[in-house]
This record gives C-alpha cells, structure tokens and sequence, in this order.
C-alpha cells in the first residue's frame, strides 16, 4: 500500500446550537493521514423508491482510524484548524467507512467514501 496522493484531514463534527436553535457546527481535528485515490464507481441520481443511496463523489484509504464515522468532514489537505480552510478547498463528508487489512499485506487501512459538500 502506498499513500501517495497526498494529505488529508478529518474532522468531527458537532452541533453546539441550544436546542430549537439554528444549528452551530464546531469542527475538531479527527484524523490527519496520507492518503490514496481509489477506484469507485458513481451512484444513480435517482435510485429505486424507498432506497437509500449513498453519493460517492471519491475513494480515498488511508492509515486506519476506526474512530473515523459517517458524516466526519474531510479537506484533502493539512489543516490545524477547520477555520484555515479556504474556499478553493472541496470539503467532503464521509458517506461510509470500512476498517479492515491491506490487500497487499497486514496494514490496518482505512477506507472513505466521500460526498462533495456544495455551498
């Protein structure tokens, strides 16, 4: 396995709004990893009634985390803070996570299904 395409930062995302309010995100630093493109394949735009379809937008693996979930924020890039982001940054959110072994040999990787968050 070899993590080359760069450098990713995850992020936890919680909402710190009162109840009833608007809702108020605060972003703290999960995971920071090399990572690698993987192949994937796009989801239908519509899929069957009653379905749920899960958007894959991009694959990445990376070294495992289990502590990573559904929802966590990714910028494919190194941050300190979810406030460096700029606006040429994609964000993604993490659509699903599979921890599990390397197929090349015994490295616990990581493996992200991201979904592009459009402004």
């Amino acid at each position: 396995m070899t993590l080359d395409t760069g450098i990713c930062t995850i992020f936890h995302r919680t909402d710190t709004a009162e109840p009833g309010d608007m809702p108020s995100w605060t972003y703290t630093v999960r995971h920071q990893s090399w990572y690698k493109t993987l192949d994937f394949a796009t989801s239908p735009a519509w899929p069957a009634q009653q379905r749920e379809e899960l958007q894959t937008d991009l694959r990445i693996r990376v070294l495992q985390n289990t502590a990573i979930r559904q929802d966590d924020a990714v910028i494919l890039r190194y941050l300190t803070d979810y406030s460096q982001k700029t606006d040429a940054d994609a964000e993604y959110t993490v659509e699903r996570a599979w921890h599990g072994k390397d197929d090349d040999g015994p490295t616990p990787i990581t493996d992200l299904n991201l979904r592009e968050v459009i402004p």
